[in-house]
């Protein structure tokens, strides 16, 4: 193909187009200047870069001075201009303009001063997606935190008397304390002393169907958290707890729970049902069978100032059972500079040398200062949280059976956890089924135990044959020194446990301890754990079930004391003041809620 050549221009002021060569196309282009090429004539034009591609040096030489004085840029830039380009044949090239001729795509990419203001205009479109936006975000705000900044301050969405009153809220069915399906025989026991002692509690599961959430029963209770205390590996939730076939039964599965692996019941009478002194017991069939070691099944009592499983409400608490203000109060039960008692500082402890106790100390000795929150009835009395253990299965390796685990959990500690130094401070009925437990304490406890073997018809792959476990106890409320427990397995009685057990001790400088005076509720578990033994996992099978035939309370005639609120050891109050700790799983220590731990006499006023 033939190069095209520089082509010379011809600028022309006439109206009248020059006449077409042959074989060419002169198309006339009529245009105006945008304001925006508006230029004053200059000596430099012949410098000025065009958007073709021709030389400089052609440009400037196309061009006569009587051209220059033709041109738009001489006669006014205002004028509307004509502009004939001279055009070689069509087969020599293409139409080649003037440098300051307009070209009709240039408002495109040549910016007016005069920018057409429409495009900035609002819309009713524009309003409305702008306010459509507005409003999802404040809508998003409301949501995320206007509302939960409104519940926090706002006391009415924790009302639950007045929606009750109002009727929001289906009241929980009314129920005497003795079950009515009861059979009347059984409605007194004879003790031990030969007196007839008087059925006040009783729990007979007859009915087909009953759920634990809250607000189902006037009793009971199932709890929906994670037990940290042990560690467990299971999540709580009361849909492992009903009533089926006349018993009550908890419900081990292998599910994914709560980022657990597995799901099971725990169920309280905290706060609902509570007892000070008597005899309790219970007709149960226990899981797996005699030699399955695995599950953790537990039947035992606390002090209702404490709530199973809400760490910060027994922080401080359990399992102090003392009314003495010495150093059996203080933290790691050592004197305030740390610099003794020794057997506190240097103890045996699971084999090695180690401090005695980890504990906080207690919350409310019989010394605190007045105005520190003490639950009454006044800073003078002491205020724990003792655990009474009716049951805790585990299986005994050199019997290779299963045992009930019995015991009394106290605080402060004897010295390496020797309860047992008095021969007669306690009494095994029947050496050949109960012995001393081997494991006698920690340091976040100390456990006046002993194991008994349990009849191999108790479990639910032998007879499911239900077998009585009971414990009978006197806490002693008039300080005679009368108090003692006993338990029992089969219906027979295990061991018993009297105060001298409880005596000072002179290596760690305590004083006496005391049988639980708290009232104490009412607890019913299937846990599983390692820390309690060691989990043979090709042993257990899932689903678990423990079942509960009934559960019953006696009283002596006349000392008839059923109340989670007795007068000399009132609950309610504390309760109710410090509602966040008895009901936030999450607190785990006293100093989650209150920034200074309670004064006494010993650290100061």
């Amino acid at each position: 193909m033939e190069a095209i050549r520089p082509v010379r221009r011809v600028v022309s002021s006439e109206k009248t187009p020059r006449k077409k060569e042959p074989g060419s196309m002169s198309p006339t282009f009529s245009t105006t200047i945008p304001p925006s090429m508006q230029r004053k004539p200059s000596s430099e034009f012949g410098g000025l870069q065009t958007s073709t591609s021709t030389p400089l040096s052609v440009r400037a030489s196309s061009y006569s001075a009587k051209d220059l004085e033709a041109s738009p840029l001489s006669s006014g830039l205002n004028k509307r201009q004509t502009f004939t380009p001279t055009r070689l044949p069509a087969t020599r090239g293409t139409v080649v303009l003037h440098p300051m001729q307009a070209e009709p795509d240039d408002y495109l990419h040549i910016p007016e001063k005069n920018v057409d203001t429409h495009s900035i205009r609002p819309t009713w479109r524009g309003c409305f997606n702008v306010t459509t936006l507005l409003i999802i975000a404040l809508c998003l705000i409301m949501l995320f935190a206007g509302y939960p900044i409104i519940a926090n301050f706002d006391d009415s969405y924790n009302k639950i008397d007045q929606r009750l009153a109002q009727g929001q809220a289906k009241p929980i069915p009314a129920r005497p304390p003795v079950d009515p399906d009861t059979p009347s025989q059984y409605h007194t026991r004879q003790g031990d002393d030969g007196t007839t002692w008087e059925l006040v509690f009783s729990d007979e599961f007859e009915k087909e169907g009953r759920t634990f959430w809250p607000g189902d029963d006037p009793y009971w209770e199932g709890g929906d958290f994670y037990y940290r205390a042990t560690f467990d590996y299971e999540w709580y939730t009361p849909e492992a707890i009903n009533t089926t076939n006349g018993r009550l039964q908890i419900t081990m599965d292998e599910i994914l729970e709560h980022n657990t692996y597995f799901r099971s019941g725990m169920l309280q009478s905290w706060n609902k049902m509570c007892f000070q002194g008597g005899y309790i017991e219970a007709s149960v069939v226990l899981p797996g069978g005699p030699q399955t070691q695995g599950y953790w099944p537990g039947f035992w009592m606390m002090g209702n100032l404490g709530r199973p499983g809400y760490l910060a409400t027994t922080d401080g608490m359990w399992p102090y059972v003392y009314e003495n203000c010495d150093v059996g109060i203080l933290p790691n039960q050592t004197y305030l500079d740390e610099s003794g008692p020794e057997a506190a500082l240097n103890a045996k402890v699971d084999g090695k040398t180690d401090q005695l106790s980890i504990l906080t100390g207690m919350r409310f000795p019989a010394c605190t200062c007045s105005g520190q929150g003490h639950p009454g009835p006044n800073p003078n009395v002491a205020r724990g949280v003792p655990e009474l253990d009716i049951f805790e299965i585990q299986v005994d390796a050199k019997k290779g059976a299963s045992v009930a685990s019995q015991s009394y959990q106290v605080a402060p500690f004897d010295a390496n956890y020797k309860w047992y130094s008095n021969q007669s401070s306690y009494q095994i009925y029947d050496t050949d089924v109960t012995s001393r437990n081997p494991w006698s304490g920690s340091q976040t406890q100390e456990a006046l135990s002993c194991v008994t073997e349990i009849p191999n018809k108790a479990f639910m792959k032998t007879t499911r044959t239900p077998t009585v476990f009971g414990i009978e106890y006197d806490p002693d409320l008039e300080d005679t020194g009368n108090g003692y427990i006993t338990w029992y397995v089969d219906g027979k009685k295990s061991w018993t446990v009297y105060e001298g057990a409880l005596d000072a001790n002179e290596a760690t400088k305590i004083g006496k301890r005391t049988f639980p005076k708290e009232p104490m509720s009412i607890i019913i578990n299937l846990g599983i754990a390692g820390g309690f033994q060691e989990v043979h996992w090709d042993e257990i099978d899932f689903p678990a079930q423990m079942e509960f035939d009934y559960i019953r309370v006696y009283q002596k005639p006349g000392q008839k004391r059923v109340s989670c609120d007795p007068s000399d050891h009132p609950t309610a109050n504390y309760i109710n003041s410090n509602m966040e700790m008895y009901f936030n799983n999450n607190l785990t220590s006293f100093s989650n809620i209150s920034s200074s731990w309670p004064k006494n006499k010993l650290t100061g006023c």
